[in-house]
């Protein structure tokens, strides 16, 4: 599955499929990258370089602070698609995210991503199951796989 996007909504549909394909016991393989790659950031390191940082800044950290794709309303949006799913006893991207990772989903970032947007490793998610590779990586897992997904 490739994560291009790092919107609330379509994280969460990817986290859905990739929990509901693990807990089938399907092997499954997230590459994350560009606006995706925002949901295995924990925190910013900055650089020198005042563009890398001023993206840094304007890109959310986890899957705790990710907007909407449509009626974001300002980051008012988000907050209230959690109360609504709080409400309704479902899961957040949060929730699906840290199942994902119990589930032993493979996270793999995307190193072109990375570079572009002056990600370093140690901005990352601490996590036993990630993974930093090209898009080559992605291919051989795809061409490996009776399914390949692009959200």
């Amino acid at each position: 599955m490739i994560i291009f996007s790092g919107d609330f909504d379509k994280a969460m549909a990817a986290l859905t499929l990739a929990n509901g394909a693990a807990g089938n016991g399907m092997e499954v393989k997230i590459f994350f990258t560009f606006w995706g790659i925002n949901l295995l950031r924990r925190k910013i390191i900055y650089s020198n370089q005042p563009l890398e940082n001023l993206f840094k800044l304007m890109m959310p950290i986890s899957p705790e602070r990710i907007g909407l794709s449509k009626m974001n309303f300002l980051g008012i949006g988000p907050w209230l698609m959690k109360k609504l799913i709080r409400q309704k006893d479902g899961q957040t991207a949060m929730d699906l995210f840290q199942m994902a990772q119990e589930r032993n989903v493979q996270f793999i970032a995307c190193e072109a991503s990375l570079k572009l947007l002056g990600i370093q490793p140690e901005e990352l998610i601490e996590y036993h199951n990630l993974e930093i590779a090209g898009v080559d990586k992605f291919l051989e897992n795809a061409t490996q796989s009776q399914i390949s997904l692009f959200i």
